[in-house]
């Protein structure tokens, strides 16, 4: 593998884990400020647009691989064959898909609730949208203990 793709591929599973942080602040804040009735503050606001933003530049990195480590030209120079073998039809076409639900996902809940009208409506709208986004992004990671695994982390080449 090229040291370019190492880079990458590194700094989409290190970011990996910045995603799931902030989701889970993001949800957290939410889920919070809807039972609690609070006020939605420049803070609330400011971790849903992290949240999305560490989405938009995983699909990127994520993107980067896909066409410079071959999962793009794997599917299109055999797609029967791609669509035969789990692993491939996984990374080449599964894994993109859903990954770019989740962020689409996410993506309407920010916008959905920075349009709300009321404080308990954006807390509720985000709570709901950043958690089906969540929800849908864990389905799609390839976790150590699922079929398609990838290591709990990815160092330059060194598994953990």
């Amino acid at each position: 593998m090229s040291t370019f793709n190492l880079i990458i591929q590194t700094l989409h599973n290190i970011g990996r884990w910045g995603v799931v942080i902030l989701a889970v602040i993001a949800i957290i804040r939410a889920f919070s400020g809807w039972f609690g009735k609070k006020t939605f503050t420049a803070a609330d606001n400011k971790v849903g647009f992290l949240y999305t933003m560490a989405l938009d530049i995983q699909v990127l990195l994520g993107l980067i691989l896909y066409f410079s480590k071959g999962w793009f030209g794997v599917l299109t120079t055999d797609f029967g064959a791609a669509m035969s073998s789990s692993g491939t039809r996984f990374f080449a076409i599964e894994h993109l898909l859903v990954m770019i639900a989740a962020v689409a996902i996410a993506h309407i809940g920010r916008s959905q609730s920075r349009k709300a009208e009321s404080d308990v409506k954006k807390h509720s709208r985000a709570a709901l949208w950043y958690l089906i986004s969540f929800i849908v992004l864990l389905a799609s990671i390839p976790w150590p203990f699922m079929a398609n695994a990838r290591p709990w982390l990815r160092l330059f080449g060194i598994s953990f």
